[in-house]
């Protein structure tokens, strides 16, 4: 007696149904989407050492449209100071002129820009190569507003010439003190005040430069510290007093690379990655061997207007250029 054994067809419609449905899935699996994703998730482990980060695209939220931007500009006036500044929120800043021969080299550098309005003006303190250029800024370009020391320097004799001049255009001017916080625009620009002399004083001499106005720009990380020409005593009070709020990642280096500024005491407070020195053929000495040592030895990487013109900072420049004008600075 033979026994048979037969197949119902149950069984061989599940393994009918399980092949169908593997057959479905893999066809999902291996869809040009994934076998895109798959090649190179695979590429991307091949390339040891190569970091592809996970990026998705910034909501509207976080996206900034960054025009004009954040840009200083060390203008080659020779012996003196002029820096020009293009602010994100759309404003803009010029602080000092430099000296009198300054006007021609101003006139073009703004008529390039086409500027025609400057809405903050700072004179740092009443030194004929800082200030002898802005009477031709006053007297061809709207300006908003007027930053000044009360100092009156008896050795000069037209720093009240360009005051009055102010004074006759009804241009509102403001006399910050130590700790103030300026008010320039919207946008999360910082504007903040380490030195200055708004009281009424008079003086003459290397003092004067210890008046100056210390002012420090920042922008969503980057920094910037203009210094005037403050010597090591004023950076020192500066130091007692505000500590590691000087800190910049750019420094305006203060009276022209005088030996008698830019302390080792206030770069390792300050630790600038870069600094500018505005100067020009001079009989002192400027930029003296001395401050160009410090600077080195604190890390700065030097730039100088009588050696290379007209300077710029842009930090935000490559990273707005990759970007195509929009990017996420959050």
């Amino acid at each position: 007696m033979h026994r048979v054994t037969l197949n119902s067809p149950a069984p061989v419609i599940r393994k009918a149904q399980t092949a169908a449905l593997f057959l479905l899935l893999s066809a999902l699996w291996l869809s040009p989407a994934r076998l895109n994703a798959q090649a190179f998730s695979q590429l991307a482990f091949s390339a040891s050492g190569t970091e592809v980060p996970l990026a998705p695209a910034p909501s509207e939220a976080t996206r900034y449209t960054a025009a004009p931007g954040f840009n200083v500009y060390f203008l080659s006036v020779g012996q003196g100071d002029a820096i020009y500044i293009e602010l994100p929120n759309g404003q803009n800043a010029l602080i000092d002129g430099g000296p009198s021969a300054s006007g021609a080299g101003l006139a073009s550098f703004f008529a390039g820009k086409n500027v025609t309005k400057i809405d903050h003006v700072v004179l740092t303190h009443p030194h004929s190569d800082h200030y002898n250029g802005l009477q031709y800024v006053f007297s061809n370009l709207s300006v908003g507003n007027f930053y000044d020391t009360r100092l009156d320097n008896t050795g000069a004799s037209t720093d009240n010439k360009l005051r009055d001049q102010v004074s006759s255009l009804g241009v509102n001017t403001v006399y910050p003190a130590p700790g103030d916080s300026l008010s320039w625009g919207a946008g999360g620009v910082g504007a903040k005040v380490f030195n200055s002399c708004p009281a009424q004083q008079k003086s003459s001499g290397e003092n004067v430069n210890d008046c100056s106005i210390v002012l420090k720009l920042s922008y969503r990380g980057a920094s910037v510290l203009f210094t005037g020409d403050a010597s090591a005593a004023i950076e020192a009070r500066m130091v007692a007093a505000f500590g590691s709020e000087l800190k910049a990642d750019v420094l305006k280096v203060g009276h022209h690379g005088s030996k008698y500024s830019s302390s080792q005491a206030f770069l390792n407070v300050v630790k600038p990655a870069k600094a500018y020195i505005e100067v020009g053929k001079n009989n002192y000495g400027h930029p003296t061997p001395a401050a160009l040592d410090r600077l080195a030895a604190a890390g700065a990487q030097i730039f100088r207007t009588d050696l290379d013109g007209t300077l710029e900072y842009s930090p935000f420049a490559a990273l707005l250029a990759s970007a195509g004008g929009v990017v996420s600075l959050n």
